[in-house]
């Protein structure tokens, strides 16, 4: 994740639009996150990331485990 000062991102607007194309980027003030700015690809693949996760904590099989499990079948 990239990190760039709220100074910086009005002055190179563009350039920020860009770099969130790519990954998630964290405009700071003072050197503390103010901020996150990113596509909605990059939201998008977040959120799935998290929810796998939350999913995972939950019980649910993760996606190994859920391989495993789909191959007992597949060579009993």
């Amino acid at each position: 994740m990239l990190t760039m000062p709220s100074v910086e991102a009005q002055n190179s607007f563009g350039l920020l639009i860009d770099k969130a194309q790519r990954q998630m980027i964290t405009i700071t003030r003072r050197g503390r996150p103010v901020a996150y700015v990113m596509s909605p690809e990059v939201m998008e693949d977040h959120i799935d990331g998290q929810l796998a996760i939350q999913a995972e904590s939950e019980g649910f099989l993760g996606v190994e485990a859920s391989r495993n499990f789909l191959n007992q079948f597949r060579h009993a």
